[in-house]
């Protein structure tokens, strides 16, 4: 009863400022109507789940208004529980509601409870999980779909142009010495024999890459590691691309551990070196000098290939592993490429948990590292 007494007392005292409350309040739902429907009153709240191509009694769904009206009792109160409000053909919505009878008129005031907010909560949480998850994936696929357009057109360009010049070369070369070779002297000969040769190790080499990075970019490539000494595999591509080196008269010097062992797929760790490798003398000048050097960092080794020839800009540096921005730069004696050497190099060394990066500055030469784990 004091609760009651309470309540009477602040009811008086601040009666236009419940009033106003009551007409404001976007959690409370208030209308007043005659027992025929016509409405009297409804506050801003109410009135926004009213459809308009319906009365606003005919908006009570479930209990439906006339019900409300037949209940016969001699309390005020009619009806307490949930109410559906709205079109069963649009919008509607669940509150928790009373009905009150006093005459020929009857109150509705209704709210939405506690646990129906916190569930409506969690719903748009998840809701808004989803949509962040989805957005999200539709980025990847489209950066997918960006790295997969990318690749087509470089591949397209590779067919079209460095492999096409390598071939016309040949045909020229062969073609000529099918029409001069009876006039033509043992060194002229030995002469367009020798660049047919180093025209079909270039088409050779290009081919292969071609083949491995389009392994890759379909997943078909497998990384097969086993026991290796990392000097055994530097000495070898140090041999294979001696050819290269002689001609530009560079010295490549190897810095390893006669006993420093990996866990790695040989074939894939020789194709890093032989690319890093080839690329230093491309870009060094004649008479230059390479290093190569192995690091015990912790858990991996750091293999290092270092030039002192014609360096990257900063620039340049970022777009040379990104496969949309990727661009080729003649040697320092006008040697061709691709760019998909790094392109594979990176794959490879993300294939053993590894990281492959690049310390430069224009004109003062390059440094390539990557990583690879120890036993």
């Amino acid at each position: 009863m004091r609760k009651i007494g309470l309540i009477s007392t602040i009811l008086t005292q601040w009666r236009e400022e419940f009033k106003l409350s009551i007409a404001e309040s976007p959690s409370i739902y208030i209308a007043l109507f005659k027992e025929s429907g016509e409405l009297i009153f409804a506050n801003k709240t109410i009135k926004k789940t009213f459809r308009s191509s319906l009365s606003p009694a005919a908006n009570f769904l479930n209990p439906p208004f006339s019900r409300i009206v037949s209940n016969r009792t001699d309390e005020s109160l009619v009806y307490n529980g949930y109410v559906t409000l709205g079109s069963f053909d649009t919008e509607n919505i669940s509150l928790l509601g009373r009905f009150y009878k006093k005459g020929d008129e009857i109150l509705f005031i209704g709210g939405v409870e506690t646990q129906q907010l916190l569930e409506q909560n969690k719903l748009l949480y998840n809701l808004n999980s989803e949509i962040n998850k989805l957005q999200r994936q539709l980025v990847k696929e489209k950066s997918l779909l960006e790295e997969a357009n990318a690749a087509k057109d470089k591949f397209f360009s590779i067919l079209a142009h460095d492999l096409k010049n390598p071939f016309n070369a040949l045909l020229g070369f062969s073609e000529f010495l099918i029409e001069n070779f009876r006039d033509m002297e043992q060194e002229e000969i030995e002469e367009q024999l020798t660049m047919m040769r180093d025209s079909s190790r270039q088409t050779f080499a290009l081919l292969e890459d071609l083949l491995t990075w389009s392994k890759a970019q379909r997943g078909k490539l497998e990384c097969k590691p086993q026991t290796v000494k990392i000097k055994d595999i530097c000495e070898e591509v140090r041999g294979a691309v001696k050819g290269m080196a002689e001609e530009k008269e560079i010295e490549i010097e190897l810095s390893a551990a006669e006993n420093a062992e990996i866990f790695a797929d040989p074939n894939m760790i020789k194709t890093i070196m032989r690319n890093l490798l080839s690329n230093a003398i491309k870009f060094s000048y004649r008479g230059g000098k390479i290093v190569t050097s192995l690091e015990d960092i912790g858990n991996n080794f750091k293999i290092s290939v270092k030039d002192s020839g014609t360096g990257i800009s900063a620039e340049n540096q970022v777009r040379l592993w990104n496969l949309a921005g990727q661009h080729t730069t003649r040697g320092t004696e006008d040697e061709s490429g691709t760019g998909l050497g790094l392109l594979i190099c990176k794959e490879f060394a993300e294939a053993h948990k590894g990281k492959i990066w690049v310390e430069s500055e224009e004109g003062k030469g390059s440094t390539f590292i990557f990583t690879i784990p120890k036993l």
